[in-house]
């Protein structure tokens, strides 16, 4: 297996032993030479052993597989579009190659869900969109949370295309697979699902249903202790509250949340709507 060696000799020096001292008991020196300098460990019990020994953790010390490397990446492209930065995680995924035929179906629905979703958000090539989507689309996977996002992409990417009637289908299907999502399992992340189904049904003037789904979102926040989407599910929901029945105090609520965490994006959504609606505070 693959190891950090240059950080496991700066550990065994931190200690004061000597290659031969650390291991003592556990191993010959050639191994923890083969470790340092190669990178190197065949056996995990001796490598466990030896981190013990020098009082670290196991794994602080293991290199990344592919694997592992390709889920932090995505874990930090996913961080860039809710910050609603997708150009960014654009240009990370598409200077790192990726043998998806290698990877278990878990990880490539998330790989072709943000190859494709990145590009739509990004407005970089709706048609190179909708095929790493359609891909993430087909690899039908029990309770994967990026098979439901990909359906719902699909219909961002139609509708940011202008064609309502091919987006439709999709956005009716991303819904009906999350109602049948196990509650219990939904993960953070399924906030922006409710934020775009919430946003395309205010779209068709059906603001009830918006206000529900926005409602559902702010309800697994509050569960998940997350902020991830919440301005923006406050500021749908007031938006939707505000056409189906004229009352304004949510604007109020979204208005304060994003001035709190500081999202200009929304906020100024938000303050251009109340000065348009003579909302005042």
């Amino acid at each position: 297996m693959k190891v950090l060696g240059n950080k496991f000799r700066e550990a065994r020096k931190k200690q004061r032993l000597s290659q031969t001292a650390l291991a003592a008991g556990i191993c010959t020196q050639t191994t923890v030479s083969k470790i340092e300098n190669r990178n190197r460990c065949e056996s995990l019990d001796i490598f466990y052993s030896l981190c013990l020994k020098l009082g670290v953790a196991v794994n602080d010390y293991l290199a990344e597989n592919k694997e592992q490397e390709l889920e932090r990446i995505l874990d930090e492209v996913e961080v860039l579009c809710i910050g609603f930065k997708p150009e960014l995680g654009y240009k990370m995924l598409s200077n790192y190659f990726v043998d998806v035929s290698q990877l278990p179906d878990s990880l490539a629905i998330k790989y072709f869900y943000y190859m494709g979703a990145t590009r739509t958000l990004s407005m970089n090539g709706f048609k190179e969109a909708l095929f790493y989507l359609s891909q993430a689309e087909k690899l039908i996977q029990k309770n994967n949370i990026y098979n439901i996002m990909s359906t719902n992409a699909i219909g961002i990417t139609y509708l940011l295309s202008e064609s309502m009637e091919k987006a439709q289908p999709y956005f009716e299907k991303a819904n009906q697979m999350l109602q049948e999502f196990p509650e219990d399992a939904l993960p953070a992340i399924a906030c922006g699902l409710y934020y775009n189904l919430a946003k395309y049904y205010s779209e068709l003037k059906e603001y009830q249903k918006s206000i529900e789904l926005c409602d559902a979102g702010i309800k697994l926040s509050r569960k998940e202790e997350t902020n991830i989407y919440l301005d923006a599910l406050l500021y749908e929901k007031a938006y939707n509250e505000f056409y189906l029945n004229g009352t304004a105090e949510s604007y109020k609520t979204a208005y304060y949340f994003t001035r709190f965490i500081e999202n200009q994006h929304i906020l100024g959504h938000v303050i251009k709507d109340m000065e348009r609606y003579d909302i005042a505070l």
